[in-house]
């Protein structure tokens, strides 16, 4: 995308907070909100593209507590996970350069940020007396810089003419950054340990790995994810979503001196029903037109 694209997104949208809640498998209640026309009957769901949704247990309960055969969005709005984490959802923009499939000016990507809540916030500023310098993350990198620091982020890609957006990327360094942390402390039975100048307690680390990101750890690419296309299909009207393959990220962006867990480009879009397609953006096809076919994933609504 072009940057001043990149800031009329940002622009047309709420500045204020948006609260985000997530529990464990709920993308597949998400999912189907936003496939579900009118009244719909059950059994044509479990015929859809999304039928796979329903081979969850927790999916095949939150469905039978409705009772019903057609389901509209509104009986889906009355679900709720049993437990969940809530989040504050951000935009941002970043120009990643050899990171990002276009380049030059078209190289901006719109950032979607999943953020932490007030209940992080405050036992961060109780622990830390200077918030602008976080142990936990990296500068370089789209994150927040405020009081509700970033849990992960999804950069993305889109073009208004076919109505197309990629995910390039879903990242988090918090999560890597603690364990990383906590694992040195109790390897070398260590009190406290440093970090980018910041000295963390052992202690601190523990109950914040346990305890605060708890669920977090266990849920966070699920919700990123989520978050994104909810994003760009319920909020962008979008309909097409591409998600990046190992293969078309080595094709189109530079890794630099390490990959991405493959984990990220593989289970978690097939996982959100992506479909491998021999098939690109079209916007990357205008644009590259002599590069070698790769495959993408793709999720249609």
């Amino acid at each position: 995308m072009k940057l001043h694209e990149v800031e009329e997104v940002r622009a047309c949208l709420s500045k204020g907070r948006t609260l985000f809640s997530y529990g464990k498998d709920w993308y597949a209640v998400e999912l189907l909100k936003l496939c579900v026309r009118g009244e719909t009957s059950v059994a044509d769901l479990k015929q859809s593209a999304f039928g796979r949704l329903f081979d969850k247990q927790r999916v095949r309960q939150w469905f039978g507590s409705l009772g019903k055969t057609k389901v509209s969005r509104e009986d889906l709005e009355l679900l709720w996970p049993e437990e969940w984490e809530s989040y504050r959802l951000k935009l941002d923009a970043f120009d990643g350069w050899t990171q990002t499939s276009r380049k030059g000016d078209q190289a901006w990507n719109l950032v979607l940020q999943l953020n932490l809540n007030e209940a992080d916030a405050r036992l961060m500023d109780a622990q830390f007396e200077d918030r602008s310098d976080d142990p936990f993350e990296w500068a370089c990198h789209p994150v927040h810089e405020g009081r509700h620091r970033t849990l992960a982020w999804a950069r993305i890609d889109l073009d208004w003419e076919s109505g197309e957006a990629l995910i390039e990327e879903v990242q988090n360094d918090r999560l890597r950054e603690v364990k990383l942390l906590l694992d040195r402390a109790r390897s070398l039975e260590l009190e406290e340990v440093d970090r980018w100048g910041v000295t963390v307690k052992t202690s601190f680390l523990e109950h914040y790995w346990e305890k605060r990101l708890r669920l977090s750890r266990a849920v966070w690419d699920e919700a990123m994810v989520c978050a994104t296309i909810r994003f760009i299909v319920g909020e962008l009207g979008l309909r097409r979503v591409f998600f990046h393959t190992p293969e078309s990220g080595r094709t189109y962006k530079d890794y630099g001196y390490s990959e991405p867990p493959r984990s990220v480009y593989t289970d978690l879009p097939k996982k959100f029903c992506f479909k491998r397609v021999a098939e690109m953006p079209e916007f990357l096809r205008r644009r590259f037109k002599k590069r070698p076919q790769v495959d993408f994933q793709l999720l249609e609504f």
